[in-house]
């Protein structure tokens, strides 16, 4: 299976891509890559268009993401950001603007299933979590299934059937027959970590 880190996408609000933030004297790529090494993994890639990533020391792949976050202003499809393997692919995308504990890591390079299963946060359980779950990764082991619910949910942005830019909760729930803008999960393709894993927003949070 590979593993990608998703740092495409622009959030302007940010003097240097947030997902090169650094906590704990690590860059949050960094941490990444390194607690993914050290639980077996080989195949890791970074997805983004800004060369500066070269510098995290695993392949950077390039694609059309036309994302852009400019203080909160949105524009284009968030869901570019999943690199577009072939459809006979297994990937593993997993946001990089997220500081992963070592449970985290732990739980998602070693969970077994053969569902397109979701890793992230249930409902806040602390200060830092927001009152709503966060998204940590994907696993995909059926990526036809999950590119064509790319196609469609970019459809449905178009056509103006979502109430704000789908991201990747709008994405999970096309793909579990949920309504697309209700929050809610399914046990079976959903894997709550519910730890000091958190995703960084603001530069603020860098602090926190």
């Amino acid at each position: 299976m590979k593993y990608v880190i998703m740092c495409g996408g622009e959030y302007k609000k940010f003097e240097t891509p947030k997902h090169l933030s650094v906590v704990n004297g690590e860059r949050l790529a960094d941490r990444t890559i390194r607690l993914l090494k050290e639980n077996g993994v080989e195949e890791i890639y970074i997805s983004s268009n800004n060369p500066i990533f070269d510098t995290c020391g695993v392949p950077r792949l390039e694609h059309k993401n036309t994302y852009v976050n400019d203080n909160g202003k949105e524009s284009g499809y968030w869901v570019d950001a999943f690199y577009p393997f072939e459809e006979e692919e297994q990937i593993c995308y997993l946001c990089g603007d997220v500081y992963f504990s070592e449970n985290a890591i732990k739980t998602i390079v070693n969970y077994k299933s053969d569902k397109n299963t979701l890793f992230g946060t249930g409902i806040a359980k602390n200060e830092l979590h927001k009152n709503w779950g966060e998204p940590f990764g994907y696993k995909v082991v059926n990526n036809k299934e999950f590119r064509q619910g790319i196609i469609d949910v970019k459809k449905l942005q178009d056509e103006g059937k979502v109430i704000r830019t789908p991201v990747i909760w709008e994405l999970y729930r096309y793909l579990n027959g949920l309504d697309i803008n209700i929050q809610r999960v399914l046990d079976e393709t959903y894997v709550s970590i519910d730890d000091e894993s958190i995703d960084i927003d603001s530069p603020q949070q860098i602090e926190e």
